[in-house]
């Protein structure tokens, strides 16, 4: 089993019953105590040099729901209504109430059958919320926030990280970040502006990260991805493979006569 998504997208992630049906249990992009397996990265930073950008903050994510306990969706839909620094990018957030209403419905019946780790009904406050500044989706996520000095990156959970905080860092843009802590993956806390999930803390946030010397934030990034070792634990190229590899292992140790 590869628990590549967090509970609150898919809740059998939370259900220990399910993980003892299998031989080996592969949970990515989680802390942990032991190995950390990274989501595996589409590495590009052709647009990490992009000049010139503006001073204001980008953030680009689709406008989904959920009712599971540590869902940061939520978070993100108070951001873009109350933050007018932000500029958004991502599909559905232009979508009818009705239409919100519909997906909340089938969010809320998945939160149903797993009632332990069902969240409060708070989430429904936010059906009729829009962003401030809503520019569209966009066929070049990479390219849209190369034109921006700083991003929000806020993660579908904390107990969770996907390719979002590395995209920032590839299109050249500081980011603001609400997820679990860089330092359980290596990745050096002075590249990133990690905030609680608060809209206070991510407005201060917003305001560090629009004052930083962009040009020094780029020259450290760059030598961050540039240090040996970095590409290989996080080049999707690089760490699919490795993931094969464990679960060959295991399935010899498994069944040897296989």
């Amino acid at each position: 089993l590869i628990k590549n998504e967090p509970s609150v997208v898919c809740p059998g992630h939370g259900n220990p019953k399910i993980d003892r049906l299998f031989s080996l249990v592969l949970p990515v992009g989680r802390p942990s105590s032991g190995e950390v397996i990274n989501w595996p990265q589409t590495w590009d930073v052709s647009h990490f040099n992009y000049q010139p950008r503006v001073e204001r903050v980008c953030s680009i994510s689709a406008n989904k729901f959920s009712f599971m306990a540590g869902e940061l969706y939520s978070l993100r839909a108070r951001s873009y209504s109350e933050i007018p620094e932000i500029d958004v990018f991502g599909m559905g957030w232009d979508r009818t109430v009705w239409r919100s209403f519909l997906k909340m419905a089938k969010e809320l019946q998945i939160g149903l059958t797993n009632p332990a780790n069902l969240s409060s009904l708070k989430g429904l406050s936010l059906l009729l919320r829009k962003p401030l500044n809503y520019l569209g989706a966009t066929s070049n996520k990479l390219e849209s926030m190369s034109k921006y000095k700083a991003s929000l990156v806020i993660e579908n959970s904390a107990e969770f990280m996907s390719e979002k905080l590395h995209d920032s860092i590839y299109a050249g843009t500081v980011p603001v970040y609400v997820g679990p802590s860089v330092r359980h993956f290596g990745i050096p806390e002075d590249l990133i502006v990690q905030v609680e999930g608060t809209i206070p803390a991510i407005r201060e946030g917003i305001s560090i990260a629009l004052r930083m010397n962009h040009e020094d934030w780029k020259n450290r990034a760059r030598l961050w991805l540039e240090r040996e070792g970095v590409r290989d634990e996080w080049d999707a190229l690089r760490v699919i493979p490795k993931l094969v590899l464990s679960i060959e292992a295991s399935r010899r140790a498994f069944n040897p006569e296989a």
